[in-house]
């Protein structure tokens, strides 16, 4: 897989957040009806992605920085990440309702509840792990740094601070075009009316995401390989 499709799927997934009333339009929108100001919109979709950045950035940047710091190959967490993508996203079918706690943030604590929102619900942190590891396998095939070096680990946390960058981006735009359509053209009735649960196929996505991670692993002169079980269970 080339760097231009996992960087689409990146994209896409941001895209796809920033479409989910969950993650902050809806909100945006309640607030621009409160001000009756675009501008706390715009404002409002910002701080959740600024939040949901953060949530990933907490997550991929430790990750990268260990891996690039080690003799760890990339290649070797695809399947694992993949098992654990799937186990995510059939909890999530299994139970798909927010945490409770999340219900006790205050609503002028964006960031927080984004952030949150992001590490116990979503999910996003753990479904650009694999992304991210695919990219670093891609920079250990062209930068030909040793493993365990300073400048691997670089390299490393450089994507791991611009992968969620570039999701964000995506996530702000969507939210933020769609928060401002809905604000300015149906007012209160979007408050009442307009509801589309994305969560059921967002979960979906955790498991197809989770069967390419293994596909990939278990790909012919794919690094690392898969983990012994799991060819176990294939053969019988």
């Amino acid at each position: 897989m080339g760097a231009d499709t996992i960087w689409g799927m990146i994209l896409a997934m941001g895209l796809y957040q920033g479409l989910n009333p969950t993650m902050g339009w809806l909100a945006a929108v309640g607030r621009g009806l409160e001000t009756r100001s675009g501008r706390a919109v715009l404002l409002s979709t910002a701080t959740y992605a600024a939040g949901h950045y953060c949530a990933m950035a907490a997550v991929l940047l430790p990750a990268a920085v260990f891996v690039g710091l080690t003799a760890v190959r990339p290649a070797t967490l695809l399947p694992w990440l993949g098992v654990a993508l799937i186990g995510f996203g059939l909890f999530k079918l299994y139970r798909p309702a927010h945490p409770r706690f999340l219900t006790r943030i205050r609503p002028n604590q964006r960031v927080r509840f984004s952030c949150l929102m992001a590490l116990c619900h979503c999910g996003s942190p753990l479904m650009m792990l694999g992304p991210l590891a695919s990219l670093m396998m891609l920079l250990d095939m062209t930068a030909h740094t040793g493993h365990g070096s300073a400048s691997r680990a670089l390299r490393f946390a450089l994507l791991a601070l611009t992968l969620p960058a570039g999701m964000g981006l995506a996530l702000l735009s969507a939210a933020s075009l769609t928060a401002w359509i809905v604000w300015r053209r149906f007012g209160l009735t979007a408050l009442t009316r307009i509801w589309v649960n994305l969560d059921g196929l967002w979960a979906l996505v955790f498991v197809l995401m989770g069967a390419m991670q293994l596909a990939m692993a278990a790909a012919p002169g794919a690094a690392g390989g898969m983990p012994s079980w799991i060819p176990a269970l294939r053969s019988r």
